[in-house]
Formats: C-alpha cells, structure tokens, sequence
C-alpha cells in the first residue's frame, strides 16, 4: 500500500470518528488489527491492500488525502463484502488507482456517508479557498496594472513636459517609466531630469546657456599592472613580505622588470631576514582601466563661483552636435582673441589719452604765459562792454576773476 506524506499541519486536525476492530480471515487465521480514522482533510487507518480482487497477506498503514480520494462503497473481495476505498496511489512511476479494503467493520453504509459527507465538505472549502485565492490574485493584478497605468501616465505627463519630438536628449538610464537624463531646451540650456513613474518623483535642474563655461574630455585609457612576488638581494633575502603595487602603464607597453620592481619596492612590506639566496620570482596582472570622462564647467548661481562636473564619456558627442560652440578648444581661442583685443583698445585708450593730457596741458601752459599787457587789452574789453551794457556787473566781476588765475 502506497502511503502519502502529509503536511505536519494536517496531522493536528480534530479527528471526525474513528474505528477500530479486529478480523479474521478464517478460523484458524491470524488475527489483524482493522483502524479508520476519519479527518476533515485526510483518512488514516490500518487495511489491507487489495490485488486482482483478493486481499493482501498482511495488512499496512495508510493515509489517503481527500484531494485523491475516489470512492467509498461496499465491495465483494472473494467471497466476502467488505468496506472498499478507491484512490489515487502518488507512485514514482504515475498517479494510479489503488483499492484498499477493511473487512469486518460493522455498519458499514454508516462509513460510508461519513466518508462522502466529509469529502463534500472538503470539496466545498478547497473551492472557496481557491475562489478567494483566484479573486485575491485578480485583486493584485488589478492593483498592478492601475499602478502600472498611473505610473505610466505620471512619467508621460513629465516627460511630454520637457521633452519634446525634436528635444536632443542624452539618456543617462532608461527603463519602463524610468528614466535620468539631460536635454537641450530652446534656449541651448542643458536641462537635467529625473523621472520614476513608480515612485511618482520628478527631479529637475538646470544650467543656462550663459552659464555654460566650456566642455572637454578629461582622463583616458590606462593599463596597471598588479605585482607579487618575492625576491633576493647580496647579504640575504627577504621572504614572507609580499609587495602589490599598481604601476601604470603608458600607451599600452610595459615598463621593464627593473621598472616595475622598483615600484614594487616603494610598497614594501617588513620581512624576516634568512640565509642568502639568488633566486628572484615575480607575478604580476595587467588590467585595463578606462577613467575617461567629461569635464562640464559652468558658473554656479548658488555657489557665485565656476565649478565642475563629471558626466560619462560619451556625452561628449552630443555636446559637440548641439553646442559646439562650447568646446574648451573653441572657448579657449575666443578668450585669447578677446584678452588681445582688450589689450589692444587699453593700449589706444592709454595713448588718446595721453594726447588729450598734453594738449590740455598745453593750453593750460598758453593761459598760463598771458602777459601783464594782455591782461590790460582783456580787462578793457570787458570795461567797454560793461559801459555798453553788454556785461551785467556780476558778469564782469566773473570774467575778470578768471582772466587774474590767468596771470
């Protein structure tokens, strides 16, 4: 007899009715031991397993979960009527039907709608457990497609905001809903963005086109080499003192092994000293280490100073398409061109300058040599136009102030 493994949990239900008795095959047969356990999820008891119509030799335990339960009725076994259950064996081979008989049990039509009634109530449960479950996991998917639809409309809605058809956009991350990036507005403004439909979080910053200083590559492709090992000098060797040390590599060529030895050595550890050796072994790995990146420097209105950041490399593309004119190289020229043109008009500026200063102090220096005579003919024009009342005294009185700071 095939007996199922249940559940720990299903062992501790309340027993419904149970049975025990004893039977005889004949009289001069043994006696064996007939038990049926009866419990809301499962039968138990002791039976015997039944072969082409005849009962086994000895009887075996079972336990029969309701869900492969098939069958309870009276059946003919030999010669004799008995209490019959036919069910699902969980063999290795496949799920088959097995029959089980308990003979001598008394009553047995009683048995049997027991039987029937506690698997129709288990049926019952099982089909409203499985309802709620179905109408639970509706209930997720409903809730999962309403998040997915609000998330979807919160990051369409902000991302239709800033973003139009033709916006250059350089993505920094992008998945469903998500999304980091900068785009160039109308105004050559570079416009950082952070959108999460799931969170419903919507970041924005923006640097103006003024603002924008220059952009240049910065760093570049390196190659390392990690060193250990252990080696020998005259007098003595050093050993147990591994030495690592990341010695960079220009253009993708090694230095030799006296190069990186004595780099090796600027990181070594203290070792104990032992008896002289000649021996020198060395194991190193080359990696490749690609620090390139994008320098953007722009003046902050927060700061009140110029300052840099760090974008990935290959943003440097699409600056160069959508504001080339920003390019260290290009903004570099036009500063010095502007620094020698201001030289230049400082220069002129200095010069008129100096020209208007010497003229000036020439006439100041020709009023300044008016004679005592000159004085006199001035001083008497203005009598004789005072006289002709050409000249109101006050007049006068100014006209020759300023002739007498002239002598």
């Amino acid at each position: 007899m095939e007996v199922d493994k249940m559940e720990d949990s299903i062992r501790f239900e309340k027993c419904i009715d149970f049975y025990y008795g004893i039977y005889k095959k004949n009289i001069l047969g043994k006696k064996d031991s007939i038990k049926l356990g009866i419990y809301p999820s499962y039968i138990e008891g002791i039976g015997f397993d039944v072969y082409e119509n005849e009962l086994n030799n000895v009887t075996s335990t079972f336990e029969i979960p309701l869900s492969r339960f098939m069958k309870a009725y009276v059946g003919l076994i030999g010669k004799e009527q008995m209490l019959c259950i036919d069910y699902l064996s969980d063999t290795i081979v496949s799920n088959n039907r097995a029959l089980l008989a308990l003979p001598g049990i008394q009553n047995v039509n009683k048995w049997i709608e027991l039987i029937d009634k506690t698997k129709s109530i288990y049926d019952f449960e099982k089909k409203r457990e499985q309802q709620v479950q179905i109408e639970k996991k509706n209930e997720q998917n409903r809730l999962a497609i309403e998040k997915e639809q609000k998330a979807e409309k919160f990051y369409q809605d902000c991302y239709s905001f800033h973003i139009k058809q033709d916006t250059p956009v350089y993505e920094f991350f992008s998945e469903k809903n998500k999304i980091a990036a900068i785009y160039i507005d109308g105004d050559k403004s570079l416009n950082f963005i952070k959108i999460d439909g799931y969170a419903q979080e919507e970041k924005a910053g923006v640097i103006t086109y003024n603002n924008i200083h220059y952009f240049d590559k910065a760093g570049n492709i390196s190659y390392v080499t990690d060193i250990k090992g252990d080696y020998s000098s005259y007098g003595g060797s050093m050993t147990g003192g591994n030495f690592s040390k990341l010695a960079t590599v220009g253009g993708g060529l090694l230095f030799g092994i006296m190069g990186m030895a004595m780099g090796a050595a600027l990181t070594y550890k203290p070792a104990y000293q032992e008896e002289t050796k000649t021996t020198f072994t060395i194991d190193s790995d080359i990696k490749k280490i690609d620090d390139r990146s994008v320098m953007l420097n722009f003046y902050s209105e927060m700061k009140k100073q110029y300052i840099d950041i760090e974008l990935p490399q290959d943003i440097y593309n699409f600056l160069q398409t959508y504001i080339p004119e920003k390019k260290y190289s290009i903004v570099e020229e036009f500063e010095k061109k502007t620094f020698v043109n201001q030289s230049v008009d400082t220069n002129e500026n200095a010069v008129c300058m100096k020209s208007l200063t010497e003229r000036e102090d020439g006439i100041i220096a020709e009023k300044k040599s008016l004679s005592v005579e000159e004085f006199k003919i001035k001083v008497e024009k203005l009598k004789i136009m005072k006289e002709a009342g050409l000249l109101s005294d006050e007049k006068f009185e100014e006209e020759q102030a300023k002739l007498l700071l002239l002598l």
